[in-house]
């Protein structure tokens, strides 16, 4: 019971939450951790004899989110979008969750923004309407107008909202534990890391001067753009629970009889709302991650607007490749760019058996290949193959897994306005200028300049790393039995090895000292190539041509 108390502070809460748990069917789960004797008797009989609808198991975990509450209910939207954790039969039935709660008054409001900000809304407002134009489980919306005469959206958190999560969070952790501990099969899936994933998501949702910080650089990548518009921050009016930005007239992108009615042109719309998420994905690195329709707007123009910047998504140099891969891999319909880039950046991906994916993988896609390239769901495929990797074992990446989500979504949007809308042929085109433009020379060689230091990063650590494991033998932390053949060995490669890093770094620094001088140097030069840039380019080419030979030879 102490070690309860330490870990559990609300026990009223969680009393509540196992009982629900237990009344809708999940008294197993609560009997196998051994918490049955916290839940009240007269619950646990009547439970008993007012046996529930036998609805299937993913039904009931739906309806057990939704009598939970909020947190349950922002949890299980974030399992809706993780193919790679769940099987797909729970996805469609969690995607039905519905964060809809009650608006809080506008006095609450009132006090809120006064408590936030200092001043009274009259102070701020010329006018400020009563009614929120959306609400919840987080904050809700106000339209307002600003003395300065712009049109503004006001979001403001709920007083409890953040009190309420934590203590949930608080809960789902302790309970994560006791399924690790008590349900070997289900380790595997990583219920605590999959907690405190949605904790740091929840986290991010509920700092709104974070997702300031994500609009204005939303505003940044895309200053310019005739395609896209992002609305300006009021930065004077932002603290962690008060966001007040631009407010954008717009249609959402999913009322389609709306859309209709104005008179605008899908393709142009469909193809502006592709352009500009692969353009965050592929070349910004930085991305919208809550996609739903409610969050993009349809302006007059045909334009795209993004509101609500609480989730993003972060593309590293890696992750944008491969994911460009997997993408054009379907695309062109090849399978083995497909499994080796999943392989890539998939989590926990050393012990996976590789042929036995692909071949799984291959069973699925086969049959697709038969088929017209654009008759291809892609959507369809995604939610396949990460379902595939997950039976194998294999995580994917958060953000890659929200990538993902974001083009379900949009597809799932295309074939609302058009049955015959083909998502490959309207991002083929895209797809690949970005193939191209990584095939460029200037990016391939930048690209090997950043793996060149990452080396010369890891030579540097390796000498420290070795002294370290030497320590912990000495010392007996780590027990190794080597005959003195084997030391030999060990010593004669390492030898080869540094080498081999030594002449890689020259290698490399002579190519950074000839990018540098071709930028700099004003003497003479061949070809219109500076002196000092070809002979730190011809030293480099020499060098490695040495460095393939020898390296030929041992293998031979």
């Amino acid at each position: 019971m102490l070690g309860l108390i330490k870990e559990v502070r609300d026990i009223n809460r969680f009393r509540e939450i196992l009982t629900v748990l237990f009344e809708e069917g999940f008294d197993f789960i609560i009997e196998k951790i051994r918490l049955k004797h916290k839940v009240p008797l007269t619950k646990r009989v009547k439970a008993r004899i007012e046996k529930k609808k036998d609805f299937s198991h993913e039904k009931k975990l739906r309806v057990t989110l939704e009598r939970l509450g909020p947190t349950f209910i922002k949890f299980g939207q974030m399992l809706s979008i993780r193919p790679d954790l769940i099987p797909k039969s729970y996805i469609k039935e969690l995607e039905k969750l519905q964060d809809r709660v009650p608006e809080f008054s506008y006095e609450i409001a009132r006090q809120q923004i006064k408590k936030q900000l200092g001043k009274e809304i009259n102070e701020i407002f010329s006018s400020f309407e009563k009614k929120p134009i959306a609400s919840a489980s987080i904050s809700q919306v106000h339209k307002a107008v600003l003395k300065s005469g712009e049109k503004a959206a006001v979001k403001i958190q709920r007083p409890e909202a953040k009190k309420l999560m934590e203590t949930d969070i608080e809960i789902m952790v302790y309970i994560a534990k006791l399924l690790e501990k008590h349900f070997p099969n289900i380790k595997k899936y990583n219920p605590v890391k999959v907690v405190e994933e949605f904790a740091n998501w929840t986290e991010k949702e509920l700092n709104f001067v974070r997702e300031a910080s994500n609009a204005k650089l939303f505003l940044h990548n895309f200053k310019g753009s005739k395609i896209v518009k992002i609305p300006k921050v009021y930065e004077q009016y932002v603290t962690e629970k008060i966001l007040v930005l631009e407010f954008i007239e717009g249609v959402e992108l999913n009322n389609t009889q709306e859309i209709r009615r104005k008179k605008l042109n899908f393709d142009k719309i469909i193809k502006n709302g592709f352009d500009a998420v692969l353009t965050q994905v592929f070349v910004h690195g930085f991305f919208h991650a809550d996609p739903h329709p409610g969050n993009i707007l349809v302006l007059k123009d045909n334009s795209i607007a993004f509101v609500d910047f609480g989730i993003v998504g972060h593309f590293d140099e890696k992750l944008k490749d491969k994911s460009i891969s997997i993408f054009y891999g379907i695309v062109e319909n090849d399978l083995d760019v497909v499994v080796d880039s999943l392989m890539d950046i998939g989590i926990d991906s050393e012990s996976i058996d590789k042929e036995e994916l692909k071949y799984e993988i291959s069973l699925f896609i086969e049959p697709l290949q038969k088929s017209p390239i654009q008759d291809i769901k892609v959507s369809r495929v995604l939610e396949e193959v990460m379902g595939i990797a997950l039976n194998h074992g294999l995580r994917m990446p958060l953000p890659f897994v929200l990538f993902g989500k974001t083009i379900v979504t949009l597809e799932g949007v295309g074939l609302e306005y058009d049955p015959n809308f083909k998502i490959i042929e309207a991002s083929k085109p895209f797809v690949e200028k970005l193939v191209r433009q990584r095939s460029n020379p200037i990016y391939i060689f930048n690209n090997f300049v950043r793996n060149a230091l990452k080396l010369k990063r890891f030579a540097e650590k390796l000498p420290e790393e070795a002294e370290k494991a030497l320590r912990k033998i000495q010392s007996g932390t780590i027990k190794v039995d080597i005959e003195d053949t084997d030391i030999k060995k060990l010593s004669a490669e390492i030898d080869k090895s540094s080498n081999r890093v030594a002449y890689a770094l020259i290698i490399a620094a002579l190519l950074i000292v000839g990018a540098i001088m071709m930028q700099i140097s004003k003497g003479p030069a061949v070809f219109s190539i500076p002196v000092l840039a070809l002979l730190s380019f011809l030293g480099a080419g020499f060098l490695a041509i040495m460095l393939f030979f020898s390296i030929l030879r041992e293998s031979m």
